[in-house]
């Protein structure tokens, strides 16, 4: 009799428990991260042997543990799956920011509107209008430069800090898998309070490895052994026991670091996960910058030396027409006051390269150099090394402001000049009689080392040259009577003050040239169609345009390659996800089926209960 209560009695236990755990999947089927359960059912032991019980023989069911529906491999390719993705997805979302300030900006194409400019000006290089508007492109392809440079840095201080936001992530991920670990080793195993601990472990480890790539190692009651990577040389980043590793970017933007606020010591990050993605494209970034500053300095580097090889309206000699340095103002964080400051810096004038703090003290102001070797006090304008520094009203003492020179793209700038400063002309003229036996004429360009011609005379052009028996020329004065020096005529190259020239080498006695400066307000349009020439000169890379289109292109090419590779990623994580899904996932369809079962062996189990207690309650009645 007690064998048949047990029988009944036990398997409604054991069924109620089943049916509770099948309740608890169909609730939690839309729960992010839940694992399905199963209640997992034993024969219960036999009986003792007493007047009651039988001695041996199945005695009913038990509920013996609960378990959750895991594939390590399924789960573990899911995982890995979702950090390639997220590492391509993160690389491809700053690539595209990339591209699309590159497209916007324009470089090639205001550089390439300069040019055109110039070729206006030569067409027309007494115009005042033409000088105007080859000013104004030169201006808006500085612009252009100064703008990009500026957007660029912008984006590589984000991604930078987005890189920091990631690691901080990371670190935040192991502490809490330690205290998860510490609570499983506490807890029982195999209950529903272990089950929901071991789900909030795998979403932490899903998503720590959507940040980098893990390796994961098993212990008793679910407790894990996470690390960087896998392999011997692993680094460990949540151990079984003791406090988790923290690691950091470094300054560069590039590196990871282990420990970086005690002992930092370089990793090699896996290339996998969400942070290998943003150090990735901080890489690009870094790079698109590089190109950028180097394609700006070869431009003003270009353009300052035409320049200054030509003469202005005035008959001066060309200046440079580019600033390659200015200086950024950046407002202290803990400043209290609003004043406004005014920062300019002079013409042809260079910051010292440790920067400038300005400092708001109570009877006036301080500009020092970074590294406190100059500064100037007093109320303001305040000037030192070229800058001049104005200072509003509304400031308050202990304010301060940094001033750092700014080279490469973000330094360059159109100098002040006016259009008559346009050096439109070649300093030299040069021209012969028709009569010469030579074709060609002198070649003429200066050189500030050179001293004096042959023989020490310093008397500067005008020259009248002419040819003489011997291979040798006379340099006389315009006037033919003062004897300056005597030269080779046969194309070697001749030191003048200030200036180097040679001879046709096919120069014959008797045959005549003459060198002059040129005066103010020439027709001479040299200079500029020197310009149009320069434009098409191949340098390392190619001309200027094709290789601000080169690096446009790459940056394009290098979007395209990532989107690609993200879309595979992508399509692998939802297979992979499904398939895991598959096994750890809620089946309502499934869940409805057990239920049914489960409801069906629960009611079976509670007749035996009602025919136990009938037959006990007829054999009390035999006993009345």
């Amino acid at each position: 009799m007690m064998d048949l209560l047990n029988l009944g009695r036990s398997g409604v236990l054991a069924f109620q428990r089943a049916l509770n755990t099948t309740g608890e999947n169909v609730a939690n089927a839309d729960t992010p991260g839940y694992v399905r359960r199963k209640a997992i059912l034993a024969t219960q032991p036999a009986g003792r042997g007493g007047p009651l019980e039988r001695f041996a023989g199945a005695s009913g069911v038990r509920f013996d543990a609960l378990v959750r529906d895991v594939d390590a491999l399924k789960a573990h390719a899911a995982r890995t799956a979702s950090g390639d993705q997220a590492r391509f997805g993160a690389r491809l979302d700053w690539l595209e920011r990339l591209d699309s300030l590159n497209t916007s900006a324009d470089v090639s194409g205001r550089v390439g509107a300069f040019f055109n400019a110039g070729t206006d000006l030569a067409a027309a290089p007494t115009s005042r209008a033409a000088r105007t508007l080859f000013l104004a492109a030169a201006d808006d392809a500085a612009a252009a430069f100064a703008g990009h440079g500026e957007t660029l840095a912008a984006l590589d201080s984000d991604i930078r800090a987005e890189a920091a936001l990631s690691a901080r992530r990371v670190n935040d991920l192991a502490g809490a898998l330690v205290l998860v670990n510490e609570q499983l080793r506490r807890g029982d195993p195999g209950d529903a309070s272990a089950a929901g601990l071991l789900d909030n472990r795998d979403s932490l480890l899903r998503d720590l490895a959507g940040e980098v790539r893990i390796g994961i190692t098993e212990g008793p009651r679910g407790v894990v052994d996470v690390t960087l990577g896998s392999g011997p040389a692993a680094v460990a980043l949540v151990p079984a026991t003791g406090n988790s590793s923290r690691i950091g970017v470094a300054p560069d933007g590039l590196t990871v670091l282990l420990n970086p606020e005690f002992n930092p010591t370089p990793l090699r990050l896996p290339a996998s996960g969400r942070l290998a993605g943003l150090l990735e494209a901080s890489a690009d970034i870094g790079k698109a910058r590089a190109a950028l500053d180097n394609a700006a300095a070869g431009f003003a580097g270009l353009v300052n030396d035409w320049h200054g090889r030509g003469i202005d309206a005035n008959g001066a000699p060309g200046t440079a027409l580019f600033a390659v340095q200015s200086v950024a103002t950046t407002v202290g964080k803990a400043n209290i006051g609003r004043a406004p400051i005014d920062v300019v810096l002079a013409d042809g004038s260079v910051p010292d390269v440790s920067g400038y703090r300005l400092i708001a003290e109570a009877g006036g102001f301080t500009l020092a150099r970074g590294d406190g070797t100059a500064s100037v006090t007093g109320p303001g304008p305040l000037l030192l090394d070229g800058l001049t520094v104005t200072i509003g009203s509304g400031s308050a003492a202990g304010d301060q402001w940094t001033l750092a020179p700014l080279n490469g793209a973000r330094g360059l700038s159109l100098r002040p000049l006016l259009p008559d400063q346009v050096a439109a002309a070649e300093r030299w003229q040069i021209d012969a009689p028709t009569s010469n036996e030579a074709r060609s004429l002198p070649t003429i360009f200066d050189d500030a080392a050179a001293l004096a011609l042959p023989g020490g005379d310093i008397t500067p052009p005008p020259w009248r040259i002419t040819v003489i028996a011997g291979g040798l020329a006379e340099i006389r004065d315009p006037t033919g009577v003062t004897l300056l020096a005597t030269v080779p005529a046969d194309g070697s190259l001749i030191e003048g003050p200030g200036l180097r020239f040679t001879l046709p080498a096919s120069s014959a006695a008797g045959d005549m040239f003459r060198i002059a400066p040129t005066p103010a307000d020439s027709q001479d349009n040299r200079r500029a169609i020197e310009l149009g020439r320069l434009r098409l000169q191949p340098g390392p890379n190619g001309t200027i345009e094709a290789e601000l289109a080169a690096d446009s292109a790459g940056i394009g090419a290098r979007v395209a390659d990532t989107r690609r590779l993200e879309a595979a990623a992508a399509t692998l994580k939802e297979d992979t996800a499904r398939a895991n899904d598959a096994v750890s996932g809620v089946d309502l369809e499934f869940e409805a089926a057990e239920l049914t079962r489960l409801q069906a062996a629960y009611r079976a189990n509670a007749q035996v209960l009602g025919v136990a207690r009938d037959l006990f309650d007829q054999i009390l009645g035999l006993t009345r």
